[in-house]
């Protein structure tokens, strides 16, 4: 039931946000008819990488992993953007190593609440991979925060993934973004489970560059 009303919410909100990024029309002034754009400081067309660390607590016993974190962010009209991303860890238990696969592909929508915070909501497809488990496929639903002061950037929310591999159902997380020149920002991202429905305590860092466009 849970699936299915976040997957019927996350709809919503694109299909609203669809409705509005489409921009009225407006007179250049010469009889030409021209769209009218809004610029918005926060980006949704961008592409990042960075450092991938996560550790958890599992039956009693640590693990953790270090990888490479990518993904891309479109936005063709105001008020949508597509997405996609992937990552690549190696896990570290009991002195065995275990390759961690995931990939994303998803549609998101915003809605200015005021010129510099946006609400956002992001949903599409999961795929994981993960050593001696097998692969999975699942639906994410990421609703959240974006906002912007100065050369400032974060991002406050929370992802649902229903792919049985995801290390947790529930994950929070928290990015901060620093604009160091025009089209690039450092980044750092903090996760942690919210479930723990696989394991006792799961926490995740990324650190890195994301180059806007």
């Amino acid at each position: 039931m849970i699936k299915k009303t976040l997957a019927l919410l996350a709809l919503a909100v694109v299909t609203t946000t669809a409705q509005a990024g489409t921009s009225a029309p407006a007179h250049s002034g010469k009889g030409v008819i021209a769209p009218t754009i809004e610029p918005d400081s926060i980006s949704y067309s961008n592409a990042s990488l960075g450092y991938l660390r996560n550790s958890a607590q599992l039956a009693g016993f640590s693990t953790g992993s270090n990888g490479i974190a990518a993904a891309l962010e479109y936005s063709p009209v105001n008020n949508l953007y597509v997405a996609a991303g992937g990552s690549f860890s190696e896990f570290r238990t009991l002195g065995q190593n275990d390759d961690y696969w995931t990939a994303n592909a998803g549609v998101g929508g915003y809605i200015p609440l005021t010129g510099n915070i946006h609400f956002v909501t992001e949903v599409g497809a999961s795929y994981i991979q993960g050593a001696g488990a097998g692969n999975d496929w699942g639906l994410y639903v990421t609703p959240h925060i974006r906002a912007k002061f100065g050369k400032f950037e974060t991002h406050l929310g929370a992802t649902y993934n229903s792919n049985d591999l995801a290390l947790d159902e529930w994950t929070g997380f928290l990015r901060l973004l620093y604009e160091v020149a025009p089209n690039m920002d450092l980044y750092a991202t903090g996760t942690i489970g919210l479930t723990e429905d696989n394991a006792d305590s799961i926490y995740g860092l990324q650190a890195g560059l994301r180059f806007k466009f």
